[in-house]
């Protein structure tokens, strides 16, 4: 279009170019200002000539604006931006809201249930082949008592009798084995095998993951002192009899050493639990354990005032006191004691080590 054609000229004609209409600020100037002060502020706007009913309003006060002239929206990069006052939609498909109960919304699920966490975590410290081994060379210890005490009739020829000779400090290697093993396997040889850190950043809380472990300690604690006294009931009631106790009192005394050997080996296996939390190898956990199962009752036996620290000591004391006309209870009350001081120092430490941010 040359520079000379008005626009009341090309009413209902199709511009062929859209600069033109840029090159004359007379034809686009007033409805400019209209679109300005009366429609956006904020978006672009160009004007093209179409047919129209009439003229177009004026700026202001119904003045007659330019004639053949209406607003086109605009088009390009400018119109992608959203207007002001207006929320634009996210981009991708829409998310599901989640409902609220109860004012607040549900929260999911981030770790599996506890039950299938210490089904998993049993398996894994009991199905192993040298659990195995250490009980049945705790179920040897009654055995061979039950021969050595048949072929010398001596004041412990009766099935409580074989009992407390495997329960006593000398026997306590064989008892305590499978615990020790257990407990150097829970935190030592994870960060060995690097895949401790892991459990760490997983959604498992440090109390949580503890109590696994805990837990494994203590399963295996009940599984290694009932081993022992049911093998020992078996062959000294088989070999040499009930003894002077009868079969109901030997039963019955019998159940109370389980649960306090089981006590002991709990109180032994969470302190070594606490060791496994901060060394970064299972050796100083299994050398440890073996050190309070072995030279314990010796330095007991050199050194009486270290007994209540150690967590032997006084075995032999308990022993005596369930085979006793009444049973003598106080040394039992005292170790159990000292074995749960023994649970609950274990699980302080443990818990203060993995909670530290550099452990």
């Amino acid at each position: 279009m040359s520079a000379g054609v008005r626009p009341e000229h090309t009413w209902g004609a199709a511009s062929s170019r859209a600069d033109d209409w840029a090159a004359h600020p007379a034809a686009a100037g007033p409805w400019d200002d209209h679109v300005e002060h009366g429609t956006d502020r904020t978006a672009p706007h160009r004007t093209t000539p179409g047919p129209t009913a009439g003229r177009a309003p004026g700026p202001a006060g119904g003045a007659p604006g330019t004639p053949g002239v209406r607003a086109v929206p605009p088009t390009g990069p400018a119109s992608a931006q959203p207007q002001a006052g207006t929320r634009s939609a996210p981009a991708g498909p829409a998310r599901p809201r989640s409902r609220v109960v109860g004012g607040r919304s549900p929260r999911r699920p981030t770790s599996a249930p506890f039950g299938r966490l210490l089904r998993s975590e049993l398996e894994l410290a009991l199905l192993r082949p040298r659990t195995a081994v250490v009980l049945v060379s705790a179920a040897l210890v009654p055995l061979l008592a039950t021969i050595a005490l048949g072929t010398d009739t001596g004041r412990l020829s009766f099935a409580l009798g074989t009992l407390t000779v495997a329960l006593s400090e000398p026997a306590a290697f064989a008892l305590g084995m499978p615990v020790v093993l257990v407990a150097a396997d829970a935190f030592a040889a994870e960060r060995a095998r690097g895949t401790l850190d892991a459990l760490r950043l997983s959604p498992v809380t440090p109390g949580r993951l503890l109590g696994l472990k805990a837990a494994a300690v203590a399963v295996t604690s009940l599984l290694a002192a009932a081993t022992t006294v049911v093998v020992a009931l078996v062959c000294g009631g088989l070999v040499l009899g009930a003894g002077p106790f009868g079969a109901g009192a030997t039963l019955l005394r019998a159940l109370v050493l389980t649960g306090w050997a089981a006590v002991q080996l709990c109180g032994l296996g969470m302190l070594l639990l606490a060791l496994s939390t901060l060394v970064r190898r299972p050796a100083g956990v299994v050398a440890t354990g073996l050190a309070a199962l072995t030279v314990a009752p010796l330095a007991t036996v050199l050194w009486e005032p270290v007994a209540p620290v150690l967590p032997t000591g006084h075995w032999h004391e308990v022993l005596a006191g369930v085979l006793a006309a009444p049973v003598d209870p106080s040394p039992l009350w005292a170790t159990t004691a000292r074995a749960a001081g023994f649970v609950v120092a274990g699980a302080g430490v443990a818990v203060f080590a993995l909670t530290r941010r550099d452990g």
